[in-house]
């Protein structure tokens, strides 16, 4: 068996303990990181197939199904609950109610992620590569969101940025372990044929547009706005 088997494992598990952390340290933010958490967990089984064609060719140590395996859940529950609570975090925000607003938008989420997978699929479909399709889908949502929620562009901007310096991170960690897993996994062509320190550029832009589109969304969609902690509050 290859010493890069179970790369994809470790690779999905080195965000792990960010995770955990947020969780421990922001339990009042536990809901919105395992609601979260779970959408991007299965969304990355169904986004992937497409990627799997044109994009990486990783190795699966649990490969559940045809279309890939439970690596793909792990790293997007992981990936996608960091991004939705990191700006609440740093800037040390909670949630309020919103005044005047008696209703959310929660009411829309099944057509949302209708309309986010047909922004994503219908490109495939059309013959785009698929981390152009993403990165189109993440464009479309964020905009949505941001153009309704004007109070939702820092979230998004910071959770982009902070997405795109953890992935460049935690590659950093990645290649010290498997020094050789980009030339093995990655299909180094079109944006990819660009890298920054041995990092395919299409994995950050691919972290930048997950962040930014992931950070705002639930807020948005359950209808809060975000608030100073008081800084003696303990959780």
């Amino acid at each position: 068996m290859s010493d890069y088997a179970h790369a994809y494992l470790v690779g999905s598990l080195i965000i792990f303990p960010l995770w955990l952390l947020l969780l421990y340290h922001r339990k009042d933010l536990a809901r919105e990181l395992f609601t979260m958490s779970i959408i991007g967990g299965l969304l990355a089984i169904l986004f992937a197939p497409p990627f799997l064609h044109d994009y990486w060719h990783p190795t699966y140590t649990l490969p559940l199904w045809s279309f890939g395996g439970i690596e793909d859940f792990i790293y997007g529950f992981f990936i996608v609950g960091i991004a939705s609570v990191v700006y609440e975090e740093l800037f040390g925000k909670k949630f309020v109610k919103r005044k005047g607003r008696k209703k959310s938008f929660s009411r829309f989420v099944l057509p949302a992620l209708a309309l986010y997978g047909l922004a994503f699929y219908l490109p495939v479909y059309l013959g785009l590569p698929s981390i152009y399709a993403a990165l189109f889908s993440f464009a479309v949502l964020a905009s949505v969101i941001v153009s309704i929620r004007h109070d939702l562009l820092m979230d998004a901007l910071v959770s982009g940025l902070v997405v795109g310096s953890l992935t460049l991170l935690g590659f950093i960690l990645f290649l010290k372990i498997y020094p050789a897993v980009v030339n093995r996994f990655w299909d180094l062509d079109g944006v990819n044929s660009f890298s920054f320190i041995g990092i395919p550029l299409g994995e950050l832009l691919w972290a930048f547009g997950l962040g930014a589109a992931s950070g705002p969304v639930y807020e948005f969609f359950v209808g809060q706005r975000f608030q100073k902690r008081p800084s003696k509050t303990r959780t």
